[in-house]
């Protein structure tokens, strides 16, 4: 949408130029018809240069878009692996704390009974 209303103001820009140049044109009508000729095939030529751009825009955006999907698709993949690999390597550590503890609590609760307070 947008690139027709881009190309819709070249045309009407050149249109509007046209008709200002003949209107103010000092020249005769030969030199004036060969003048619009001229601008006419500038005009032309810029609008399919702009065509061009137009396309090689797109095609980059596409690229990119892919890359972008490829990478993302790369990043999730490792960060899944990474964090399976952390809760392999923090497994034996969480085992050892959790049997830490509970010699803690059983420590305690022979402490406790050492000293006859009562358990909660």
């Amino acid at each position: 949408m947008k690139a027709k209303t881009l190309f819709l103001g070249f045309v009407v820009g050149g249109v509007a130029a046209g008709i200002a140049t003949l209107l103010s044109a000092p020249a005769s009508g030969k030199d004036t018809r060969k003048y619009i000729s001229i601008q006419s095939k500038s005009i032309a030529l810029q609008i399919k240069e702009l065509g061009e751009q137009l396309k090689e825009i797109k095609s980059r955006l596409a690229y990119v878009g892919e890359e972008g999907k490829e990478a993302l698709s790369t990043l999730a993949t490792d960060m899944a692996d990474s964090i399976s690999q952390w809760k392999k390597d923090i497994l034996p550590h969480q085992q050892e704390l959790q049997k830490e503890i509970t010699n803690i609590e059983k420590s305690i609760a022979d402490l406790e009974k050492t000293l006859n307070v009562p358990s909660k």
